[in-house]
């Protein structure tokens, strides 16, 4: 699968409320799924680093980059 694609799809599972950015509870989830027993508690620390805009939100660019970074 190609990661825009991968991306589009976490997105909109993970983005409940359609607003257009990941929230504080759904990226807890995200990392929950993706980075399994690894463990949440790297949640924040993650959160804020791929935060850059500090919305305390992450965007699809955001997470696009998160995914890049953590997952491939």
């Amino acid at each position: 699968m190609e990661i825009n694609q991968w991306v589009d799809e976490l997105f909109e599972v993970f983005d409940e409320d359609k607003d257009g950015a990941i929230n504080r509870t759904e990226f807890v989830e995200l990392i929950d799924v993706l980075l399994q027993d690894k463990g949440i508690r790297m949640c924040e620390t993650i959160f804020k680093r791929f935060d850059v805009n500090h919305s305390n939100s992450i965007s699809k660019s955001e997470l696009k980059e998160m995914v890049i970074d953590l997952a491939l």
